[in-house]
This record gives C-alpha cells, structure tokens and sequence, in this order.
C-alpha cells in the first residue's frame, strides 16, 4: 500500500472522528439524545498484484512521471524575471532609504 493511500486513509478517519465530536457536541448544546455512531477505522486496502513491466511499460511509466514536472519554460522565465525585478527595485529602494535617513541623521540638525 502506498504512503500516500495510507496518508489519506488516516485523515478521512481522522475528520470522521472530527465529525462525529461536532454531532455529540450540538446534541449536548441543544439538549437531545447524542447520536450514537461508532467510529469506523479503516481497514487497510489489500496489496495489490505485482505488475509486469516490460520495457516498453516502464519506458511509457518513466515519461509519464517526468510529465508531471516539465514546467513551461515561457511561464518559468517570466517568473525568474519578475522576481529579479522585485528584488533589483527592493534593493534600490533600501538603498534610496539608507542614504536618506543617514542624511538626515547626519545633517538634518
């Protein structure tokens, strides 16, 4: 069973125990019966079968994996320039605010 099935598998038993907390709490609040509902654990999903991967299956795999994290590189190199704008202009208005306030402080009296 994958970490990420098992990861998931324990929030959803998590917010079912969540869930339930809030029925007996506004059943307390508003004075009725508190609803009576087990909580459910999640049982473990069977393993599943082992594949047989040939070359062309894993060629096929190992492309649709690196799919996932090709990024447009337009979209990246328009990101990398905004953000060197940002901290180019940052720095000069810092730069513009630290000889300010060292003229002033040193000749403003």
């Amino acid at each position: 069973m994958s970490d990420r099935l098992k990861d998931l598998q324990r929030q959803r038993a998590l917010a079912q125990e969540q869930l339930a907390w809030l029925d007996r709490e506004i059943a307390r609040e508003t004075g009725a019966a508190a609803p009576v509902s087990p909580v459910t654990h999640v049982a473990p999903a069977p393993a599943a079968a082992p594949r047989t991967a040939g070359p062309a299956h894993a060629e096929a795999e190992a492309e649709a994996m690196m799919a996932q994290y090709r990024n447009d590189t337009e979209s990246l190199q328009s990101n990398v320039k905004r953000g060197c704008f940002i901290y180019f202009f940052g720095a000069l208005g810092l730069l513009i605010l630290s000889v300010l306030a060292f003229y002033f402080l040193r000749f403003g009296r």
